[in-house]
């Protein structure tokens, strides 16, 4: 039995550390635990756990998984405004009208300008045997030497135009008109006077270049010390008005129409704002093989052309107008809830403890906002939004 009782204990792990017959030193049997005393025990051990649990939760300790919070929540209100949905294309931001600017006189180069730099009325072009070639505007180019006895002509006008326009004559005093008059040439000697050129009272042929305005040096043909040549190409040349070009897919040509408004998105991230001012009529092959491409080329002319500071050639997004509509109610797109019956509606927040759901029909989605209408909408009214 005392045998039994050992084996039973140490497959338990409660056996008595004595003899291998299970008696004590002194030969006593090993006592027993009653089994009441044992039960008892696990009773008091189970509710102490119970008991330091409750402690612990109300203490803040470790307790249940809570449940998911509910999200937090912002307001928004239904506004009326106008919608404008853009389809952003590639362009490049440069200037308007470039062409090639070209010498009529036999000499050597002498001085040149630097690309970028900006010609105005009655400056220097370039310099051919050490002098000034100046600009003076005008729509009809130069092809005569301009002179006492020369006949009647619209480029007479033209050069009395500039002379007044640089101050050396008055338009009454010269009476500007197609007659190359003494006063013409009185006018002529005083703006070769302030030239430091010789002062013969004519216009040779070459010695002043006519443009419709001011230019810029887009990229210089001719070199500093070589020879000039009548015909000879000096340098590209291009209007000092900032623009955007696009060669548009010409499967999107309707994207663009003029006078639509354009949101320009220049590098670094700014942004800024212009209009489509022409539209190409005939499709361009643009690439070859396999990359090549029908396109439309489109110009956008900048409402605030010094907001793009001196980018040239640079590439740019061009927003252009997709859709619009005017005077609509709009809400932010994240205050559409998904309808269980379909459809989409927004929680109104009418002073009850969870507003109130209205059903409503959407139209055109933009920056962020969508087209909404229904019954139980007006403008005014505050939405339930995600909170930011």
């Amino acid at each position: 039995m005392n045998l039994r009782l050992g084996e039973a204990e140490r497959v338990a792990g409660t056996a008595t550390p004595a003899g291998l017959d299970g008696h004590d030193a002194a030969g006593r049997p090993p006592r027993h635990r009653p089994l009441q005393v044992i039960a008892l025990g696990l009773v008091v051990g189970v509710l102490a756990s119970v008991a330091v649990s409750v402690v612990l939760r109300a203490a803040g300790g470790d307790d249940e998984p809570a449940g998911p919070a509910k999200p937090a929540t912002g307001t928004a209100t239904v506004t009326r405004q106008d919608l404008v949905a853009r389809t952003e294309v590639d362009g490049t931001m440069g200037y308007a009208g470039q062409h090639s600017v070209l010498n009529q006189l036999q000499g050597t180069i002498t001085a040149l300008p630097a690309e970028g730099t900006v010609v105005e009325r009655g400056q220097s072009l370039y310099s051919v045997e050490n002098r000034p070639v100046p600009l003076l505007y005008g729509d009809l180019p130069a092809w005569r030497t301009l002179a006492t006895g020369v006949p009647d002509g619209p480029d007479v006008r033209q050069l009395e135009q500039n002379l007044v326009a640089l101050g050396h004559a008055t338009g009454a005093g010269l009476g500007v008109d197609e007659k190359f008059t003494s006063a013409t040439t009185a006018a002529v000697k005083r703006w070769q006077k302030a030239l430091g050129v010789e002062q013969t009272g004519s216009v040779d042929l070459g010695r002043a270049v006519f443009l419709p305005g001011a230019v810029r040096v887009a990229e210089v043909k001719a070199e500093k010390g070589g020879p000039g040549a009548p015909g000879s190409p000096v340098f590209t040349a291009s209007t000092t008005i900032r623009m955007v070009s696009v060669d548009l897919d010409a499967a999107k040509q309707s994207l663009a129409k003029v006078g639509d408004k354009v949101e320009v998105k220049l590098p670094g991230g700014r942004t800024t704002t212009g209009a489509v001012a022409s539209v190409g009529s005939v499709a361009q092959t643009r690439g070859e093989g396999e990359n090549a491409k029908q396109v439309i080329p489109v110009t956008v002319t900048l409402d605030d052309p010094a907001a793009t500071g001196t980018l040239d050639q640079a590439p740019v997004r061009a927003g252009m107008t997709s859709d619009s509509r005017n005077g609509v109610l709009a809400v932010p797109v994240n205050a559409l809830l998904a309808l269980s019956e379909g459809g989409y509606g927004v929680r109104v927040l009418d002073g009850s403890p969870s507003g109130r759901i209205v059903a409503v029909s959407t139209g055109l989605f933009a920056r962020g906002q969508v087209e909404v209408s229904g019954e139980d909408l007006s403008e005014g009214l505050a939405v339930e939004v995600p909170a930011s």
